[in-house]
């Protein structure tokens, strides 16, 4: 008596189908995810059969449809196949089609994060901060550098006969005080005492890039300073000065007649 051999096949899952298919066209799991917009970590559950994993039945049987959609399946049938190893009852004709439909308006969000949009995501961050850097650094270079007078204020009084000139300007750059160069620290400040004379002192403060575009202030302090009086010998004009004394001059025809009015009193 002989015995014919019959293979019993074993029931192939939806996700082994999946799986297979997706292998077959050298597809990962993040471009499924790109493509589908469904996330990778419940794609990876249909083709495990992890279900648990899966949100509501209704988004699962959308996956399901989306995922057989994606790979050239039949979205019918991988979506019973999936109702069927799920136990769902599909009594009603159209219960796979209204799952999906509901589906579609029901969506997972269009926004996810995956390897290649944090790839896109850190070159668009280095380009825009490297674009920042060179604007910034040609502004820098093309407008006329910053100036800031913080010492003394604008019309300001005082009671001294000088004053400090306290600023902060570009790095790089020169300050000049009346056309006189001033010293600036490594960080672009500077400080300068100059004198002061009675009555309203202007001080042009100048500033220059190292392409000579400049940046001028003007200063202006009233200076009220209390002169002390100096003293003055008075002046003597050649003309008043005393003359010495001068004795009387006689004439010498005069003496005869003196002697005779006195031979003739005797």
């Amino acid at each position: 008596m002989e015995f014919t051999r019959h293979q019993i096949k074993t029931p192939v899952s939806l996700g082994q189908i999946l799986k297979k298919v997706r292998l077959k066209k050298n597809l990962t799991l993040d471009q499924a995810e790109e493509e589908t917009k469904v996330r990778s970590r419940y794609l990876k559950a249909l083709e495990d059969g992890r279900y648990e994993l899966l949100p509501t039945t209704v988004y699962a049987a959308g996956f399901v449809a989306k995922y057989a959609d994606f790979l050239g399946l039949s979205k019918n049938k991988m979506v019973e196949l999936y109702n069927q190893e799920r136990g769902i009852n599909t009594t009603r004709k159209n219960y796979t089609h209204d799952k999906i439909m509901v589906e579609r308006r029901i969506k997972e969000p269009f926004f996810s994060i995956t390897p290649r949009f944090m790839m896109v995501a850190g070159i668009v961050l280095v380009l825009g901060a490297i674009f920042a850097y060179i604007a910034f650094s040609v502004r820098q270079f093309t407008s006329p550098p910053n100036l800031e007078i913080s010492s003394p204020s604008a019309d300001q009084v005082i009671k001294e006969d000088k004053v400090e000139i306290i600023g902060k300007t570009d790095e790089g750059s020169t300050i000049m005080i009346n056309g006189q160069n001033v010293f600036i620290d490594d960080y672009g400040n500077f400080h300068q005492e100059v004198k002061l004379q009675p009555g309203l002192n202007t001080f042009e403060i100048r500033s220059i890039n190292q392409l000579k575009k400049e940046n001028v202030k003007l200063v202006k302090v009233l200076a009220e300073i209390n002169v002390a009086p100096i003293d003055i010998a008075p002046t003597v004009s050649p003309s008043a000065e005393i003359s010495p004394e001068v004795s009387p001059t006689v004439s010498p025809s005069a003496i005869p007649s003196a002697k005779k009015q006195t031979n003739t009193k005797q």
